[in-house]
């Protein structure tokens, strides 16, 4: 039989715990000398721990509906995303145009969870034969509203280092 409880009711060492976890947390901001009061956080997966990862995956599980709403490839690890296609050497245009769609839902996406893309962090790679990577062709940088993502040769993923 289903019963609800009003959880700050339950006596429970587990459930404090868990409580005390998620809540009552504070930021501060500092520059140069300065320093804010605290301010209270409404919304937090604690960094560092060993439930961080676990809530956050919780927290941005459904970001897969729009990868397949895109037809694209993924892989997801903690607050890593990874989104990839595949193109023939005459669909490159069409692959840039896919990517840029999805991040830029993607974005909207974060924004709503209270989460931030960082451009500075995202990187683009193209894999292929080195004649065909070599070949003179349109631009293979991905433009995302104001962003220029530009590809790069090299990029470590979960520490191995894959080049193009």
């Amino acid at each position: 039989m289903y019963r609800a409880y009003d959880v700050g009711k339950l006596a429970s060492p587990a459930l404090d715990w868990f409580h005390s976890y998620v809540s009552d947390h504070s930021q501060t901001f500092i520059a140069a000398n300065s320093k804010s009061d605290p301010v209270p956080v409404e919304c937090i997966v604690p960094q560092g721990s060993v439930l961080g990862p676990v809530q956050f995956i919780a927290y941005t599980d459904d970001v897969t509906e729009l990868f397949h709403k895109h037809d694209l490839g993924y892989h997801l690890f903690a607050d890593d995303k990874q989104v990839y296609t595949h193109v023939l050497p005459g669909e490159v245009e069409a692959g840039l145009h896919k990517l840029a769609s999805c991040i830029s839902e993607l974005e909207a996406w974060f924004a709503s969870r209270r989460l931030q893309l960082n451009a500075a962090k995202t990187e683009l790679i193209w894999f292929g034969f080195r004649a065909a990577l070599q070949k003179p062709s349109a631009d293979r940088s991905l433009a995302v509203d104001t962003v220029v993502i530009h590809p790069v040769d090299v990029v470590r993923d979960l520490g191995v280092l894959l080049d193009s």
